[in-house]
């Protein structure tokens, strides 16, 4: 029933924005690099770096965060099933707290600083839909420092994913939907919609890819197409 009324609460939430205009259209890469620290059975270390181009504008963006997460709940009778290093997806429930820091190579330029500063909460759950899909929903709050002014961001995502064995090598396609309210407006104002699949290189390296679509009502660009390119280490 949680999970059916989070449902209904994104589609009310995506249903409402208001048209965003069609002559606003950017488009950008990201790549990052993710790592993963596992502390205990219950927490881990999560850290994050990233670069993003705009190929409509030429500039760049730079970001860093670091997280602890918590698991909250874990599926024990379905742990054999699973890889000891798979923090991702052996957990029904997961918390996770901590700090991100944006704008920093530009940012570093003209104001000495990263210019979005963010603490960061959220919680993951997932559930099985069948022996091969999970629903996967977050609920995230970015309590921010946006240019010196308080901007906070509440967003809600949901996605489906499923893995795959493909010539010996694990791949885990995904969809994903989401809304973002944002306090400098009081509305519900950027939706994001992501495709992606991550692929296991060795025990320790992961990659991902996605494209995602971004519309924004009150924000410039009104629409944003993003390819990005994730490696992932575990440890």
């Amino acid at each position: 029933m949680i999970y059916r009324l989070l449902i209904l609460a994104v589609l009310a939430c995506a249903a409402s924005v208001g048209p965003v205009q069609a002559d606003d259209r950017q488009s950008e890469t990201v790549s990052a690099v993710d790592a993963y620290f596992k502390l205990s059975d219950q927490f881990r270390l999560f850290t994050t770096a990233s670069l993003t181009q705009s190929l409509s504008e030429g500039t760049s963006d730079g970001e860093f965060g670091a997280y602890l997460d918590l698991v909250a709940l874990r599926p024990i009778i379905l742990d054999a099933l699973f890889e000891d290093l798979d923090w991702e997806r052996n957990r029904y429930l997961r918390g996770r707290v901590g700090f991100a820091f944006g704008g920093i190579h530009e940012g570093l330029a003209q104001s000495n600083g990263a210019t979005d500063k963010s603490f960061v909460a959220e919680l993951t759950g997932r559930y099985p839909l069948s022996s091969d899909f999970w629903l996967v929903m977050r609920g995230r709050t970015d309590l921010r420092e946006l240019h010196g002014d308080r901007s906070n961001r509440y967003r809600v995502r949901l996605g489906i994913e499923k893995a795959y064995t493909v010539l010996g090598t694990r791949v885990a396609p995904y969809a994903r939907a989401e809304v973002l309210y944002d306090t400098r407006f009081d509305v519900w104002n950027r939706q994001i919609y992501q495709i992606g699949a991550e692929v296991t290189l060795t025990p320790r390296f992961r990659i991902e890819a996605y494209y995602a679509l971004q519309n924004d009502t009150h924000t410039s660009p009104a629409h944003l197409d993003r390819l990005g390119l994730v490696l992932k280490y575990y440890r």
